[in-house]
């Protein structure tokens, strides 16, 4: 059997990325596995925070951004409801930087055994199948790379019968 214990789960808080933490909560329930949730502050909004500041406007950048961080830890937090994690251990971690690239760094340093992400959003220069980010890290992941599109309804709910 594949061994799949270590499942790495990218946040940016977009539905196919709660599909995807729905598929990675239940494929560590299936394996005793470890959930990684991150979420990746982009560095251009750290660029821009940081040019707000060096343009003369007040504020303390290293507050804005400590700030920044904590909201999207808290944000993060919520974004895997309590009742959802039961029964899994999970770890939660906000880097700043591209996306793509943190993404493939934390898989190769946590090791990860498989990335489990959404696909949002389009670009010139990706594939109309699949966004910038999720192509990136397919293409380049130490790992395999399940990628989750937005579904019309929970995979979790097809137990339920229907009313």
């Amino acid at each position: 059997m594949v061994k799949i214990e270590r499942i790495l789960v990218p946040v940016d808080f977009s539905e196919s990325s709660q599909k995807a933490v729905l598929y990675g909560i239940e494929i560590a329930k299936s394996r005793n596995g470890k959930v990684f949730f991150l979420h990746v502050i982009h560095r251009r909004l750290v660029d821009n925070v940081e040019r707000l500041s060096a343009w003369g406007y007040k504020g303390d950048v290293v507050q804005t951004m400590k700030n920044m961080v904590r909201e999207r830890e808290n944000d993060l937090q919520l974004a895997v409801p309590e009742k959802l994690r039961q029964g899994v251990e999970v770890e939660f971690s906000v880097k700043k930087g591209k996306p793509a690239e943190e993404i493939i760094q934390t898989a190769r340093d946590l090791t990860a055994d498989l990335v489990v992400m959404g696909t949002e959003g389009h670009s010139a220069l990706a594939s109309p199948l699949l966004g910038g980010v999720s192509q990136k890290v397919v293409n380049h992941a130490p790992c395999p790379v399940l990628v989750v599109r937005p579904l019309e309804h929970d995979f979790i709910s097809r137990d339920t019968p229907e009313s």
